[in-house]
């Protein structure tokens, strides 16, 4: 519970100084609190689009998932990555592997790091990930409506921090 109402004063503070809340403000920021907050954040941010959202009852040993959303009655699963380097491959193929374990429609890759090459690739070859990171990372953390898969999902009251 601590870490998912420091989560929320984090979103308040972000979403409270707007006009500063550029990509580098928010992901430095990002990249301070601690992993398992930027996990709450980024499931406070899904619950703020209008998913219900399933939250772990642990941070370790999660099996590579950070969490779960349902969307349009189809489970999504989530992974939260507090990055500054580039994102491993690895991440990427062991993350495949947990959406099909899961039997997913997808997944959400969510990260504060670089995305290389080699990673990119593996995303585009796969109609699972979802990446979310940079400026869509940004955006979605100040409450803007996320596009996935083409689809934009209806957004229920998501500037309830302001």
């Amino acid at each position: 519970m601590n870490n998912i109402e420091y989560a929320s004063q984090v979103l308040l503070e972000l979403r409270s100084r707007t006009q500063l809340a550029k990509l580098p403000v928010v992901i430095a920021t990002l990249r301070r609190i601690s992993p398992y907050v930027f996990e709450e954040l980024v499931l406070t941010c899904c619950f703020e689009q209008g998913w219900q959202i399933q939250r772990n009852f642990r941070y370790t040993g999660d099996g590579g998932i950070d969490g779960r959303v349902l969307i349009l009655g189809k489970l999504y699963v989530i992974q939260v990555k507090r990055y500054a380097d580039y994102i491993s491959p690895e991440h990427i193929k062991d993350f495949l592997s947990c959406i099909e374990s899961e039997r997913a429609s997808g997944g959400f890759f969510v990260h504060t790091g670089i995305t290389g090459q080699l990673s990119k690739q593996l995303i585009r070859r796969s109609d699972k990930i979802i990446l979310v990171s940079g400026q869509k990372l940004v955006n979605f953390v100040l409450g803007k409506q996320l596009k996935i898969i083409g689809i934009t999902i209806p957004v229920k009251s998501v500037n309830s921090y302001q």
